[in-house]
């Protein structure tokens, strides 16, 4: 045999809660105390007909009690959801507003770019004509000898997206 095998072995129970042998304990003493009582039998079932009316009435009181708790902690809660979803909504249409702002300032300022722009080509295009009409003929590299080149690629640059 080997020294593990003559080890003694340790068995180790593991058994119900408590619970069960104290309401067996609590029944057999309730009984016990009915049978060895001072009182008869009537006034025995009397008070135990006083305890479990009291105890109906406890716990009905009790049971109203945390109806009413409940009720109030409900609201409470409802009115905590619906005060932050206002919040959310609140913000959501601040945010709207905003980036619809932002959208009209940069389709703003993309007209005014446009504008600017076909400014600009409508003075090369009479410094060219006005440089033609004298008989001067415009060199090479010369701004104003692009401009009807500017002028074309100019209203061609958006799509026409932005006229309206």
């Amino acid at each position: 045999m080997s020294e593990q095998d003559q080890q003694p072995y340790v068995i180790v129970e593991r058994r119900a809660s408590g619970v069960v042998a104290f309401l067996c304990g609590a029944l057999v003493g309730a009984g016990v105390a009915l049978l060895l009582a001072p009182k008869s039998g009537r006034e025995t079932q009397a008070d135990l007909r006083e305890g479990a009316r009291r105890l109906r009435e406890g716990t009905g009181e009790r049971l109203t009690d945390l109806r009413e708790t409940l009720g109030e902690r409900y609201d409470r809660t409802r009115d905590q959801v619906e005060t932050r979803v206002d919040d959310f909504r609140r913000n959501v249409a601040d945010r709207q507003q905003k980036a619809g702002e932002a959208i009209k300032a940069g389709k703003d300022a993309a007209r005014q770019a446009r504008s600017d722009l076909e400014a600009r080509v409508a003075e090369s295009k009479e410094a060219y004509r006005a440089a033609l009409a004298e008989g001067e003929a415009p060199e090479d590299g010369d701004e104003a000898a692009a401009a009807p080149e500017a002028d074309e690629s100019a209203g061609d640059a958006d799509g026409g997206a932005s006229r309206e």
